[in-house]
């Protein structure tokens, strides 16, 4: 018996990315740190396949209200909207691209904030759908929406 999967075709354009050594050190460790503090608060995914109104799209985390998850029952492509969603910077991907993405895709489906991180600079930008952006170099990286925090230092813990 062949078992053959089919991968949609449109999720493999712009959300096609070049990931590297520390887009994928970044991306654990932030999966790790958002658990270790909110489990019992949030479910956090990584690359999960998402289809909104706005478009489809595949940011590198999100984040949405805790559910009890079927392990029967899975979902390819999801359409809830998450809380949050985390993009980092590959080394290949515009950054104009990545803001476009957001604000065309992201907000307009609901999603109340989105992380932006940029691993050269160790700079962690959250976005507001107003447009207001709050930079964080140090100290702890706090979401104005969620109240979501985590520790600058440990984000990029050498």
């Amino acid at each position: 018996m062949e078992l053959l999967l089919e991968h949609p075709a449109e999720l493999e354009t712009e959300d096609e990315k070049i990931s590297s050594l520390l887009h994928a050190a970044l991306q654990s460790r932030l999966a790790f740190l958002l658990n270790l503090a909110y489990r019992n608060e949030f479910n956090i995914f990584t690359e999960l396949d998402l289809d909104f109104a706005s478009g489809k799209t595949r940011p590198d985390l999100c984040i949405f209200p805790k559910r009890t998850l079927d392990w029967r029952e899975d979902e390819i492509v999801v359409s809830d909207v998450p809380l949050t969603t985390i993009e980092i910077l590959s080394p290949q991907q515009s950054m104009d691209g990545l803001i476009d993405r957001v604000y065309k895709k992201h907000f307009p489906a609901g999603v109340k904030t989105v992380w932006m991180v940029f691993p050269p600079i160790e700079v962690v930008t959250i976005f507001r759908a107003d447009r207001r952006l709050f930079n964080f170099t140090e100290g702890t990286v706090t979401d104005p929406v969620t109240g979501l925090h985590l520790a600058h230092a440990e984000v990029f813990e050498g």
